[in-house]
């Protein structure tokens, strides 16, 4: 995985970043319904349920500039797949919003694992919380 400010290859985009996102995704979402699930208290439960809401618009907006991407290098896309990523393809040149979006999902990704080594209290970085909501 990249850190900020790194050129990255189409190819790393495709089975480095967005495959960790997805995984990163599926453990945040599990383990906040995990969360939701056994909470008593129901400001507790409202609060993972807003986490939840904000980390699916959150993805939502990242697959969305992911995929502006990937569609704008569709030829090279093809070439690295059908390559099955023996191809490194070019060093992507993002907009502003799909540079955002690929930072964002190094940095999801990079909470995740710190949060499965236990260096952060919970599953989702504490960006995602819907405005005016508790934290």
């Amino acid at each position: 995985m990249h850190h900020h400010g790194t050129s990255i290859t189409l190819n790393e985009l495709i089975y480095s970043i967005i495959p960790h996102l997805t995984s990163a995704e599926k453990l945040v979402l599990t383990t906040l319904e995990d969360l939701i699930d056994a909470a008593n208290n129901p400001l507790d439960i409202l609060k993972r349920t807003d986490q939840r809401q904000a980390f699916e618009l959150e993805i939502h907006r990242i697959r969305i500039n992911l995929e502006c991407l990937l569609n704008r290098y569709r030829p090279e896309v093809d070439a690295i797949l059908r390559a099955q990523g023996e191809h490194k393809g070019p060093v992507i040149e993002p907009d502003p919003q799909e540079a955002e979006a690929i930072r964002s999902a190094i940095e999801i990704y990079l909470h995740v694992c710190a949060f499965q080594r236990g260096e952060h209290p919970g599953p989702v970085p504490g960006r995602y919380t819907m405005p005016g909501k508790h934290s």
